[in-house]
């Protein structure tokens, strides 16, 4: 008789609550469009710049937007002449832009409020063993400038293929329903939030029965965004990026962040709290001190500045407030667990709807990182609230529950 399967180790994420974060990733409110994404990252005058995930108008919510969006602004910095910045942040944007200064010979200093690099990339060992708590593929692979660097490293990535999950306790979704749905919302009022989409469609939802277009939305957009519906953008909340070539880095992130944080000056525990623009100059006041620059490139994500946790003076312009409006975050959160053997079918990626119809969760296969039998789970939803409480181990025991369960 076999022994039952042992869980040698996990980790939980903690996004929602993470005062550095507040969220995932970068969305579009029902009032904003990706006009709202340009006007935050537009200079300040010449000696501030927002820059991040959240200012890319084509790939928002993915790394390589952020180290995109770094770069212009470090060219924006050396443009100008300028021959200090202050950087807020060592997530990828602030690490791409310190980088690029660094190598163009300007002198740079990153104010990280975490013990940490990385942001939202959050490299974590578990049973001897290196993944991501944060983001974790290479999206748009063909046309990512991270995957280009991971390639030159020799770092091991891997497939998933987001468009063929295997789908336990569920039903496939009928062929059609998608182009459907995204007709729908395409051609929604510019304030419509999805819910009211949705609303409209489910009085009259045929050939689609209520229930089918229930699962698809809960599996396809709250998976996605971990927001409101009737927050979201009907236009623009449901963006691209996923399913376009889409790798992971066997060890994690960490390993591109540590690339790009080779000889930067990085202050740890450094949380920004107030920059102050001068005529000639700019001054970074924190809760370890002060730190003048020529000029500030700020990184924090939108939640963050949007809660005011950075205050400016003067004020941020009336075009960049009202895009923190428009713009905010949702929440997803994941787990990581380690199993001395499998027990689940080899796929690679997977789609579980249970234990209730709405409860949805995803799961990668992170097994070939190193062998050891590995799930990467993902969730998102109002089921959160009630399965994301109590202690890291209680959570991670109730993630696998849920995917046991799956199985049979």
């Amino acid at each position: 008789m076999s022994h039952p399967v042992q869980l040698l180790g996990s980790a939980v994420s903690r996004w929602g609550a993470d005062p550095w974060a507040l969220g995932s990733w970068s969305l579009i409110g029902r009032h904003g469009g990706p006009r709202d994404r340009v006007a935050l990252g537009t200079p300040i005058g010449g000696r501030v710049r927002i820059a991040g995930e959240a200012t890319h108008a084509t790939r928002a919510g993915m790394t390589h937007g952020a180290y995109e969006q770094g770069l212009a602004a470090a060219a924006w910095a050396a443009d100008r002449g300028h021959a200090r910045v202050a950087v807020v942040g060592a997530g990828m944007a602030g690490l791409a832009a310190a980088r690029a200064l660094t190598d163009g010979g300007v002198e740079v200093t990153i104010w990280e409020a975490r013990d940490r690099i990385g942001g939202r990339t959050a490299g974590v060992d578990v049973a001897g063993g290196a993944f991501d708590l944060g983001a974790n593929w290479l999206q748009q692979y063909d046309e990512n400038v991270l995957a280009r660097i991971a390639e030159d490293l020799g770092l091991t990535m891997i497939v998933t293929d987001f468009n063929d999950p295997l789908v336990l306790r569920g039903e496939p979704f009928p062929d059609g329903l998608e182009d459907d749905l995204r007709r729908r919302l395409a051609s929604a009022a510019p304030d419509a939030g999805i819910a009211d989409v949705l609303d409209a469609w489910l009085r009259d939802p045929a050939p689609w029965t209520a229930a089918e277009i229930h699962r698809f939305v809960a599996a396809e957009i709250v998976m996605d965004a971990g927001a409101p519906l009737s927050w979201l953008s009907a236009r623009h909340g449901f963006e691209p990026g996923v399913g376009e070539g889409d790798r992971w880095i066997a060890g994690g992130y960490r390993l591109l962040v540590r690339h790009l944080a080779t000889g930067i000056d990085v202050r740890l525990r450094h949380p920004a709290r107030h920059l102050l623009t001068l005529p000639d100059g700019v001054v970074l006041t924190g809760d370890a001190g002060t730190l003048r620059a020529d000029a500030a490139i700020v990184t924090a994500p939108v939640p963050v500045l949007a809660a005011g946790a950075i205050t400016f003076d003067p004020p941020l312009p009336e075009p960049h407030r009202t895009a923190l409006s428009r713009l905010g975050a949702g929440r997803v959160e994941k787990v990581i667990l380690r199993f001395d053997r499998r027990f689940w079918p080899e796929h690679g990626y997977y789609r579980v709807h249970g234990p209730s119809e709405l409860c949805i969760s995803e799961w990668l296969d992170a097994s070939a990182a190193d062998g050891v039998p590995t799930l990467v789970g993902l969730f998102a939803g109002p089921w959160l609230d009630d399965l994301w409480t109590g202690t890291d181990r209680e959570v991670a025991a109730r993630a696998a529950e849920v995917f046991r369960a799956a199985v049979g």
